[in-house]
């Protein structure tokens, strides 16, 4: 298992389109930071931009300009190409072989790809901290939502920390998705554009999924107490399910052909 998941990262990072994508979501931290130094407000909820940012609270701010292209562009199109390249390559037989369990293969994808996404998510939390503590106002104490006490530059970046570890759960969501999605269809555009369309519609039909598209909002009120127990468990449930049913299909899956 050690040796796929260190293949599997070894291919993610070598191949061109994340080497691109990565720049992508670096320079759109930096411009995002920039922006944000021009028009030093924030939103809990992206509707009412009425938070004062400051070194302590800048980062998550970041976040919510930066994850669009995470959600929808860059984590999409790294899922799909990862988890479609065997069909794609033609090298589904030869990988089948190996002396490893079909599982196996499913699993090291989602082990290399989490890693790779919270090397990504970790890119812009560094940035944007940096950035606003050396740019932003300097402040001693902040608040954030729905939270009375006052945090100090340490307990501000344990919060922004846990803001961070939900993030990351909704991406792995996200993921779930994408590992259905790309072992049912081999197309990589069909894929990732059935990959958007699926949160689309989980959030257009229901609240419960809302977290897909209003994360940031998610992260904030289940830090600050005001998330509703249904979607924390519709959060986990989408994430074992869905890694439960792309290994499923995955040892199903015809390889002969």
């Amino acid at each position: 298992m050690k040796r796929l998941i260190e293949a599997e990262v070894q291919r993610i990072w070598i191949n061109k389109k994340t080497r691109i994508l990565l720049m992508l979501i670096i320079v759109d931290t930096i411009l995002s930071c920039i922006f944000r130094l021009k028009c030093p407000s924030g939103s809990y909820d992206a509707k009412n931009y009425t938070v004062a940012l400051n070194s302590l609270n800048f980062s998550p701010f970041i976040y919510q300009e930066v994850s669009l292209v995470l959600l929808y562009i860059a984590l999409p199109i790294i899922f799909i190409d990862s988890i479609n390249y065997e069909q794609i390559t033609g090298a589904f037989r030869m990988y089948m072989i190996r002396p490893y369990k079909k599982y196996e293969f499913m699993i090291s994808k989602w082990i290399s790809l989490a890693l790779t996404t919270f090397i990504l998510m970790f890119i812009v939390f560094a940035i944007s901290t940096i950035f606003g503590y050396l740019f932003m106002p300097k402040v001693s104490t902040v608040t954030f939502y729905n939270i009375q006490h006052k945090f100090n530059a340490l307990g501000a970046l344990l919060y922004i920390a846990k803001f961070y570890m939900i993030q990351f759960l909704v991406l792995l969501s996200i993921l779930s998705i994408a590992s259905i999605i790309s072992v049912i269809i081999s197309n990589s555009v069909i894929s990732i554009l059935s990959v958007i369309g699926s949160i689309a519609i989980l959030t257009h039909f229901t609240n419960v999924f809302e977290f897909l598209w209003k994360n940031v909002k998610y992260g904030f009120y289940t830090l600050g107490h005001t998330v509703p127990v249904s979607e924390h468990i519709a959060v986990l449930a989408l994430i074992v399910c869905g890694l439960f049913m792309g290994i499923e299909i995955w040892i199903k899956k015809d390889y002969l052909y």
